[in-house]
């Protein structure tokens, strides 16, 4: 029961982004610019503690949801297992899991976590192009806001960048796909680039980014989504949006620390085949909002330029 109040509680959340840079405004002026390239080196191991809090009407089978506020604390790992010279493959997993509900533990095992947020690989380029996303099959039925649980990867690596340097105000737009075929939800993102922050006595590149995303999503009786509309017993329409500020460690060639905030209201009904008008208390609304903070851990052996591999 309760691997299936969490897989429907993080199914609702649905959203968010990479793929193809499409669009790149430079700066009129020539003022300084900086590079970044994500930076892999065989073996190399990266921890995240990530915060995930969710508040609002929380999306439970059959029913128009509870409210309340549900924190869940992460502990995210990332492992290169193959280091080329244009991509690497990278394996993440999760190492820890804590959840409370309107302030009260709510005692779900790691075990039991990882069959909702499964051990995953993807194929990654320096520019931070995703593809190749496995996530072993997890129960989820749909990505949170800000990253695709059934794949890490999708948080760890969350932007795209364009292909020449970038200058303060420098902006782009690329498109993050998650999940397969007609049921692949692509968002396109707008970034822009801040400049260089010093976080905590390092410095660091500071990216913004927003993005903004109707939903229409075909479903059968289980929530799952469906090609074959006339298969489709439930509909669900909504709007996504959010904004987040992503930090990446130029020398270490990795992301450093993310923040993100989004929203998500929708509405599931039924699909009346005879015509017949739906009912009220046959309709079900999600309103809720999405905050997530990932902050990169100490490590006992620190990636370098001199160790790392870029193109």
């Amino acid at each position: 029961m309760r691997t299936r109040v969490v897989c429907s509680i993080l199914y609702g959340c649905v959203l968010v982004a990479s793929g193809l840079a499409q669009e790149t405004t430079p700066p009129a002026s020539n003022p300084p610019t900086s590079t970044f390239q994500y930076k892999f080196r065989p073996d190399q191991q990266e921890r995240y503690q990530v915060i995930v809090e969710i508040n609002g009407n929380l999306p439970l089978p059959g029913a128009t949801g509870a409210a309340g506020m549900l924190k869940l604390t992460l502990g995210v790992s990332m492992k290169v297992t193959k280091a080329e010279e244009q991509q690497a493959t990278v394996q993440t997993a999760l190492e820890e899991f804590n959840a409370e509900f309107n302030g009260s533990p709510f005692p779900v095992s790691l075990d039991m976590a990882k069959s909702v947020i499964p051990d995953s690989t993807a194929t990654v380029t320096p520019r931070g192009k995703l593809s190749g996303l496995q996530g072993g099959g997890g129960l989820m039925g749909g990505p949170l806001p800000g990253f695709d649980p059934r794949n890490l990867a999708t948080l760890l690596f969350p932007l795209e960048l364009p292909d020449l340097p970038l200058t303060n105000g420098t902006t782009w737009q690329f498109t993050r796909t998650f999940g397969e075929g007609a049921n692949a939800l692509r968002v396109p993102i707008n970034a822009r680039f801040e400049g260089i922050e010093e976080v905590e006595g390092v410095k660091l590149l500071k990216i913004t980014e927003t993005f903004s995303l109707p939903i229409e999503i075909y479903q059968d009786a289980f929530y799952q989504p469906v090609s074959d509309k006339a298969q489709a017993t439930h509909i669900t329409r909504g709007e996504m949006k959010g904004n987040g500020v992503i930090y990446l460690h130029p020398e270490a060639g990795v992301l450093q620390k993310l923040t993100l905030n989004a929203s998500l209201s929708q509405t599931r009904e039924p699909i009346k085949k005879d015509g017949s008008e739906v009912k009220e208390y046959e309709r079900e609304t999600t309103q809720m909002s999405l905050t997530l903070n990932a902050a990169r851990k100490p490590s006992a052996s620190p990636s370098t330029p001199n160790e790392s591999k870029s193109n």
